[in-house]
């Protein structure tokens, strides 16, 4: 019988057999365990004899025994992500952004990411099973809080692991983040020196650090114009953000004196655009709109920018990120940094953009974002 289709076809030698440690030493000539040593890293094996390793693995096509490398090495190269039970998630397509960029370089790296979930109350004995039984090098944690229990968690437990957002204790562990704080701060200061008093904030569900700082950083922006609290409303949406955009929307426009809306995601902008289309002029002219860009595959923003405000930031090369940097710690032994995502602004035609060059006041700098 042929094999299936689709199935690959493990590497072979002349005799039929897969490439193996023992063909490799054969046909170089060197002990196993030099061979061993060279395709593992260790520093003992010469620069010249390492290349030529290499190169002869590549040409006859060996690849390493992952159960034998767990016990030479006490590796596994899996990494955990574990997740809550909302089935929403996984439709969300913020998470799959990020997903996306965590296995291309996931895959770049020789790792494979263990995906589980927890049941309800039990978030933290899924953490402590993958501990214990030393199932994989380290982990993904999204969607901080602050006081994260995971994260006090793995740090006592000595565990690596990478963080996409932060709380307070950054300076301690790796990091993956935008500055949320620094970007909402900079929308709503944009919307007021274009001469708007009076705004909606659609944001997320501020359980979660994101949120909480985008909200931060819009009250703040308020307060430093001189504008009174009441000049600004928030509405939250529930995790995930979803529909809500279009509900969230007809609240924030019922209150006839709102002349600027910003979103704390295009996915909840999009789902309210037919609200603020039929909104009609305020004070004399539109509705001025600003938000989150996250990149979105499935979302062209660019049929959108003649009336929208944008800051923009990649969710898919924030999962690369966080796989580059936890690669550090596991594969190089460096310790634990965190890495700032690049945002850009794209202003919309009708309002004027230079407030987006002033620094920040020095009271409102942060390093937490």
């Amino acid at each position: 019988m042929g094999r299936k289709p689709g199935r690959p076809v493990a590497p072979q030698s002349a005799s039929g057999r897969n490439i193996t440690i023992k063909d490799l030493a054969a046909e170089l000539e060197l002990s196993i365990t030099t061979i061993s040593r060279a395709l593992n890293g260790y520093p003992d094996v010469g620069d010249k004899t390492r290349a030529k390793i290499e190169e002869a693995a590549r040409r006859l096509g060996y690849r390493p025994n992952r159960n034998a490398q767990r016990l030479v090495l006490q590796r596994t190269h899996n990494i955990a992500w574990v997740q809550s039970d909302n089935e929403l998630k996984y439709l969300d397509p913020h998470f799959s952004e990020v997903m996306a960029g965590v296995l291309a370089e996931a895959r770049a790296a020789n790792y494979d990411i263990v995906l589980t979930s927890h049941g309800q109350d039990r978030e933290l004995q899924t953490y402590d099973r993958y501990v214990r039984d030393n199932s994989v090098d380290g982990f993904i944690i999204d969607l901080p809080r602050e006081d994260d229990e995971r994260i006090s968690f793995l740090t006592e437990a000595g565990r690596p692991f990478v963080v996409h957002g932060r709380e307070q204790r950054a300076s301690q562990y790796g990091w993956v983040d935008m500055d949320n704080y620094d970007n909402f701060y900079r929308l709503m200061r944009l919307l007021i020196a274009n001469g708007h008093r009076r705004f909606a904030f659609i944001n997320g569900d501020e359980t979660f650090n994101y949120a909480l700082y985008r909200h931060h950083g819009v009250r703040d922006a308020i307060a430093d114009a001189g504008l009174p609290a009441d000049s600004l409303r928030v509405y939250n949406s529930a995790h995930p953000m979803g529909d809500a955009g279009f509900s969230l929307t007809q609240k924030a426009l019922a209150d006839t004196r709102v002349t600027a809306v910003l979103y704390s995601s295009i996915l909840l902008l999009v789902e309210g655009y037919e609200v603020l289309a039929n909104a009609g002029l305020r004070d004399g002219r539109p509705i001025a709109i600003a938000t989150m860009d996250d990149e979105l595959r499935h979302i062209h923003s660019t049929r959108l920018a003649p009336r929208v405000t944008f800051v923009r930031s990649s969710l898919r090369d924030a999962g690369h990120a966080l796989i580059a940097e936890l690669s550090r710690q596991l594969d190089d032994g460096q310790p634990a940094r965190g890495v700032l995502m690049r945002s850009s602004f794209h202003v919309a035609p009708d309002l004027d953009a230079r407030s987006l060059d002033d620094p920040l006041p020095m009271a409102r700098r942060t390093t937490i974002g």
